[in-house]
């Protein structure tokens, strides 16, 4: 039987999370699943909901769409059983309809995306629902206490190396290896390429070497040319675009997986001459996410993380604004 969910929420813009009691769900339909949240990790995508920084959105907002937690209960046509450990991400269901969805790329849905957290309570609370379909049996070999950033920031930092058929003799560029960029070293690590990364923290060389970077260069540059084949670019900060784009070599894609708040300005000889591209990743499919979720089962690859109760988001969030967080933070759920 379904209680009442207890969840932090934001009831007006620019305010803290408040503890709030929303009303028991109904009995799941279709392919629905409830979802008892073991726990949630901040991703940036909460601080923007929070701060405001993509404008209003609709109150209560009850953060959170990196979630581990288990199944309690499935609508009829949910192949989900009660008990099934599973992972939820930024997307929550999709229309299945436009083209596509039936093409195999639901995350890129026109005809009605749902997002976790938007519009709908996030995992920021006791119980999250979603539909079945964007709920991901985590395989056995995942920790399913680290596992939570993988949802989302490690699906977004994957796609991009899929897409591109990243493997062995292609030469991957990481800029920042921090919350995003640290997975994306493994990911790409464990697909064979060669990682290079790039970071202004020169202390961090030790670090990147060891998740797998053949090296780390100076950000702040000179940069070098020609030295990949895809660079993603994890950090949010506005950069000469003109410089990062001649460390790709000829061919070469330059993948934002950052939110830059500016727009980018750049030159086209890169496209013409060099027949460079410019593209952006935005979490995956579900046929993604299965794989990436089996890739780093595989590769044993675990986010690195820090972890506090989830009654002190406020807290978790600002340690994320002023990033003070160790890399990723995961919010245990302690709202019982």
């Amino acid at each position: 039987m379904s209680q009442p969910i207890l969840a932090l929420a934001q009831l007006a813009a620019k305010q803290p999370l408040e503890r709030i009691t929303l009303p028991a769900l109904a009995e799941p339909t279709g392919h629905e699943v409830d979802v008892l949240v073991h726990n949630c990790s901040v991703c940036h995508s909460d601080l923007h909901l929070v701060d405001g920084d993509w404008g209003d959105v609709k109150k209560p907002l009850i953060p959170g769409h990196e979630i581990v937690g288990h199944v309690l209960r499935q609508g009829p046509l949910s192949t989900l059983r009660p008990g099934a450990i599973v992972g939820i991400g930024w997307q929550a269901g999709a229309c299945g309809a436009c083209p596509a969805c039936r093409t195999g790329r639901e995350h890129l849905c026109t005809g009605g995306k749902v997002r976790t957290c938007v519009g709908r309570p996030g995992g920021f609370a006791t119980e999250v629902r979603v539909d079945s379909r964007f709920a991901f049996e985590l395989p056995a070999a995942l920790d399913v206490n680290t596992a939570a950033p993988l949802l989302c920031a490690g699906l977004t930092v994957f796609s991009p190396l899929e897409r591109f058929k990243v493997g062995p003799g292609v030469r991957v560029g990481v800029v920042g290896v921090g919350g995003l960029g640290h997975m994306a070293v493994q990911l790409a690590k464990a697909l064979g390429a060669e990682v290079v990364g790039f970071d202004a923290d020169l202390s961090r060389r030790d670090f990147a070497l060891k998740l797998g970077a053949s090296d780390l260069v100076d950000a702040r540059g000179p940069l070098p040319a020609g030295v990949v084949d895809l660079l993603l670019v994890t950090t949010h900060a506005n950069l000469d675009w003109n410089a990062w784009m001649s460390t790709l070599d000829l061919e070469g894609t330059l993948c934002l997986i950052g939110v830059p708040n500016k727009p980018l300005t750049l030159g086209v000889d890169p496209l013409l001459d060099e027949q460079k591209r410019v593209t952006g990743s935005v979490i995956g499919s579900p046929a993604s996410m299965r794989a990436m979720l089996a890739l780093a089962a595989r590769h044993k690859i675990s986010p690195i993380t820090e972890r506090m109760p989830m009654s002190q988001a406020n807290a978790a969030l600002d340690r994320v604004r002023a990033g003070a967080a160790r890399l990723r933070v995961v919010l245990d759920n302690d709202l019982d």
